[in-house]
């Protein structure tokens, strides 16, 4: 009796592409998929990605974004090629992918107690502060989610800091990177006077 060569995923990988003004050939559009698609052997619950191409000061500039489960993995690159910066920031994903599949892992053998939620002390400036004009404005969808899975998307995107809705209080939440390294917690509540 033959055997058949079992496959991860027989579907491909929905892959979205976005360009700014960067004709994009069919050639790399088939690798991004394909390479795309290869990752579903690392996380079977990829869901979909996004290519974002773009040329800035004589490079291409490649953002993939990755949906995996409940999270969002990104990683931008420069190149003089687009596949260049594309390859580039797929090993970027690669060990995202990795990291994150690790910590389920490692959570699963070892239940780790929350982060301690830390409020900071209103400070009363000074100086008045210089209004800074506002560079970009990003829109994202916020989800309801744990601070323990706030922790790992914030850690997976690799922000110093991420805004949430707390599953727990149904309140927006900030999780931040402290100087000393730890996390900080930001919630609403009332005036500690």
């Amino acid at each position: 009796m033959g055997r058949k060569k079992a496959t991860l995923s027989e579907a491909t990988l929905p892959v979205r592409f976005v360009t700014h003004d960067v004709p994009l050939a069919d050639e790399f559009q088939e690798h991004a998929q394909k390479a795309l698609t290869n990752l579903q052997r690392i996380f079977p619950n990829t869901q979909d990605a996004e290519v974002e191409v773009r040329r800035e000061r004589g490079q291409f500039v490649v953002e993939v974004t990755l949906k995996v489960a409940r999270y969002l993995l990104r990683a931008q690159e420069r190149g003089r090629s687009i596949r260049t910066a594309f390859d580039l920031a797929l090993d970027k994903i690669d060990r995202q992918l990795h990291r994150y599949k690790e910590r389920l892992i490692d959570r699963r053998r070892h239940a780790q107690p929350l982060p301690v939620a830390v409020t900071p002390q209103s400070v009363e400036p000074s100086t008045p502060p210089t209004p800074l004009p506002i560079a970009r404005i990003k829109r994202f969808p916020v989800k309801p989610m744990t601070v323990d899975e706030a922790v790992m998307q914030m850690d997976l995107l690799g922000h110093d800091f991420f805004v949430f809705v707390n599953a727990e209080t149904g309140k927006v939440n900030v999780l931040y990177r402290r100087r000393a390294g730890d996390l900080g917690l930001l919630e609403p509540g009332e005036d500690e006077e």
